[in-house]
């Protein structure tokens, strides 16, 4: 195993999964790629461009401390360097993941059961779901 990837969304479960990622990591001697996908502009932003502007502002600023809390918890286990990367999807959060994965030939997906949505009447959360169904790759699901 080279490449493992955690796509997070700041959430308890994705931050579990960043934590399970980082010890396979190192367990492994793997690559660790930590993404954050933008999901597409709310509805109330379409008509205003600058509050799209302060939106993708804000969205970039909390995956940035999501990055930083993920950074802390690799270099606490020895591992110096983590690639992140933060991009508003194009088709939909799930085809950007597995683009994502795809294209950088990952070996492993982690991925949060649930995420920032907190609907706790499904048992995986679409995303983790779409992902575990698409993936060229294993996907391991964290609670």
């Amino acid at each position: 195993m080279r490449k493992i990837l955690v796509p997070i969304d700041g959430s308890e479960c994705s931050l579990n999964a960043a934590k399970y990622a980082i010890k396979v990591a190192k367990d492994e001697n793997a690559d660790l790629f930590c993404i954050h996908v933008i999901a597409s502009v709310p509805y109330g932003y379409a008509s205003s461009p600058p509050a799209i502007d302060q939106y993708f502002k804000d969205i970039e600023e909390k995956a940035q401390s999501w990055f930083d809390k993920v950074r802390d918890m690799a270099k606490n286990e020895g591992i110096l360097e983590l690639k992140t990367e933060t991009f508003t999807d194009v088709k939909s959060v799930i085809g950007s993941i597995i683009d994502y994965a795809t294209s950088r030939d990952v070996d492993l997906i982690v991925i949060g059961t649930r995420g920032r949505t907190g609907l706790k009447r499904f048992l995986m959360g679409s995303v983790a779901n779409g992902v575990v169904q698409h993936a060229h790759c294993p996907v391991l699901l964290v609670r």
